[in-house]
């Protein structure tokens, strides 16, 4: 696949896009459906630290999502089958290693991580594709390693994937963030002449959307493990292939895509290292999409009547930090300082505002944001 060029427009693959969202929306409904069968295996309960709806749910749209991925498979154009199949195999195992932990809660997250960067360094030996430049100093001498450049890939492409699943606690929040990334990538993409990220962009867009349908705004199924672990993979592997098939984007503009589930993660693993008695993996109450909940969703939602709705008033405030990261990859995509600086400006904002929604939190000791 390495190399490989594709010549492909909106005539080419609208087709497969609409299957592609139609059979991800219909079978979250049939699932959705069948969960009297299925609950008691399926079914997400409503105790827990982070847990934020109001009824059992189904928590297995990855099921859904990597179903939909193989059936749409026959109406992709000719040229596209080859790197879906490739892609598609190496996203099984960040997908199987979540599904396990949905439907039998005993695989832990040591075991997923290992999975999800597993799946990035199979990605990276199927296709061809390592991430093996940064613009770091030091770094990119390593990265002309092949072993170091695939090892690297695999973690970043874990990364991500576990990024998006730290993201994924509220209805909407994973999956509209997913859809805002996904067409950043795919406007860079389009910008670049790039019609295999372009057209791959579109398609995974397409499969979360038929999710996101059906997930918001009243949650009647969740990503689970296995589709955060999935969904994430396929962003992951945008970029990868974004920076390294065209010279004139970088892997900035890749993280600058990405950053707020990337800034999310780096934040939380941070802030949990530095609390006493508190391990990395260890779930807390304090994400920024919590603090959103508490300090604006409440007050878009005042009502006792309308608690329910609470719930995804908090993907709407939190949208607009991947869509302001979106629109800054847009504009800055072909300089990699440009890129940079405004990752770290997206950094310096995000720590500003989470100061701000942490004041007087209970959950917070104070003076932990600061840590940020």
């Amino acid at each position: 696949m390495h190399g490989l060029e594709v010549t492909l427009g909106w005539s080419d693959i609208g087709l497969a896009a609409i299957a592609a969202a139609a059979l991800s929306f219909l079978l979250c409904l049939a699932l959705v459906a069948t969960r009297r069968w299925h609950g008691r295996f399926t079914n997400d309960g409503t105790r827990g630290v982070q847990k934020f709806h109001l009824a059992p749910t189904p928590r297995i749209g990855g099921l859904a999502l990597a179903l939909a991925y193989v059936l749409v498979w026959p109406v992709l154009p000719a040229e596209l089958r080859a790197p879906w199949a490739l892609i598609g195999l190496a996203g099984a195992l960040p997908l199987l290693a979540g599904l396990g932990e949905d439907l039998t809660g005993t695989v832990g997250v040591r075991y997923r991580l290992l999975a999800t960067m597993a799946g990035g360094v199979l990605f990276a030996l199927l296709t061809g594709y390592t991430m093996h430049k940064v613009y770091l100093p030091g770094v990119d001498w390593l990265l002309s390693f092949q072993i170091c450049a695939l090892l690297f890939t695999g973690f970043a492409m874990g990364g991500v994937a576990n990024a998006v699943n730290i993201i994924d606690g509220f209805n909407g929040l994973a999956s509209g963030s997913l859809l805002i990334m996904l067409a950043a990538f795919a406007w860079v993409g389009h910008r670049v002449g790039d019609d295999l990220v372009f057209a791959l962009a579109v398609l995974y867009g397409a499969l979360i959307l038929g999710f996101f349908l059906v997930n918001f705004p009243f949650g009647k199924i969740f990503l689970g493990d296995g589709g955060a672990y999935f969904a994430g993979f396929l962003l992951a592997s945008l970029g990868v292939l974004l920076p390294m098939r065209n010279p004139e984007t970088s892997a900035w503009t890749a993280i600058l895509i990405c950053a707020y589930p990337v800034i999310e993660t780096l934040a939380s693993m941070h802030r949990k290292a530095m609390r006493e008695g508190h391990s990395v993996g260890q779930p807390d109450r304090v994400h920024w999409h919590m603090l959103a909940y508490r300090r604006y969703a409440r007050r878009l939602v005042p009502g006792r009547g309308a608690v329910h709705l609470r719930n995804p008033a908090t993907s709407l405030v939190t949208w607009p930090l991947p869509l302001l990261t979106g629109v800054f990859a847009a504009l800055a995509y072909s300089s990699v300082l440009a890129s940079a600086l405004l990752f770290f400006l997206t950094v310096f904002i995000y720590v500003q505002v989470y100061k701000v929604m942490s004041l007087n939190h209970p959950n917070l000791p104070v003076g932990l944001a600061r840590l940020l």
